[in-house]
């Protein structure tokens, strides 16, 4: 499970400090056993003994714990690969990990068994069959598994990943920031009533870069400055065609007022952002008054 362990780690990009530590369980197990053996040749009766029955029992427990320990930490690692895999593939569908996070579950299942029945003096032919086939089983679905994937690319990077998280969160401050610069110079300063208003003289009057004010623009929700900018003018159009001041205006000396340039640029983007043309919004508000 260790080897099994470093594989997760390695495909998921997580870096081990200190890998040897890991495998100090398993050297002193080894050791352990080595003294027993040795023992055990030159005691033969040692075998009946309490004391070998209860170490036994005891090596039993930690290696289930152990084992089921690494499991977890695995199941760990998977699921942070699963989140990782969207930064990196469009198409993550074959490439996650879930076969080995199958195998580590049934694992755990398989080591309380064979723990349960051990403990419950539950182990007779039958349950040593039933545990031996499914041991077998578990051998057989991990090389499939593996040899499934051994042709898929889907190393992640957890170094990369928080690193692109990081810009991200920078990016939201940055956006913000410059998405309070452009609502102010719209709301207060009414830039949009300027007939030749272009993204590039926007950018100048705000004070930020045309390349920064268009991608905010688009963390706005909107398509483009343009339409960023004709909705401003489309709500104006509005507040003034119900303004006393300006009831014997025409719509398109309204539009020119709104800040629209053309008679034509005014219909159709007061169309694609209404809904209908000013004429049939004309007309609605007037069947409201009666």
């Amino acid at each position: 499970m260790v080897l099994v362990f470093f594989y997760a780690t390695e495909t998921t990009g997580i870096e081990i400090k200190n890998k040897y530590r890991y495998y100090i369980p398993a050297i002193l197990e080894f050791l352990v056993f080595s003294i027993l053996l040795i023992k055990v040749i030159g005691s033969p009766d040692l075998v009946l003994s309490m004391e070998h029955i209860l170490f036994l029992y005891f090596d039993l427990f930690s290696s289930t714990v152990f084992i089921i320990y690494m499991c977890v930490r695995t199941i760990l690692v998977i699921k942070d690969h699963n989140k990782f895999l969207p930064f990196f593939y469009t198409d993550a569908k074959y490439k996650s990990l879930l076969w080995l996070k199958i195998f580590c579950i049934v694992f755990i299942a398989y080591h309380l068994i064979a723990f349960g029945a051990v403990i419950t003096a539950l182990e007779n032919e039958y349950m040593r069959f039933v545990l031996d086939g499914l041991a077998l089983l578990l051998l057989y679905y991990v090389t499939i598994g593996s040899l499934t994937q051994i042709n898929i690319v889907n190393i992640t990077s957890e170094s990369e990943v928080k690193l692109s998280k990081r810009k991200q969160e920078e990016n939201k401050e940055i956006y913000k920031r410059v998405s309070k610069a452009i609502e102010r110079c719209m709301v207060e300063e009414k830039a949009f009533l300027d007939h030749d208003m272009t993204l590039k003289t926007f950018a100048k009057r705000v004070g930020e870069s045309s390349r920064l004010i268009s991608k905010t623009i688009n963390e706005m929700e909107y398509k483009n400055f343009n339409m960023y900018l004709n909705h401003y003018r489309v709500e104006e159009f509005k507040i003034l065609i119900e303004s006393e001041k300006y009831q014997k205006y025409s719509n398109t000396a309204l539009a020119r007022e709104a800040g629209f340039n053309s008679r034509a640029s005014f219909y159709k983007n007061f169309k694609d952002i209404v809904g209908i043309s000013p004429t049939d919004y004309f007309d609605s508000l007037n069947s409201d008054i009666v």
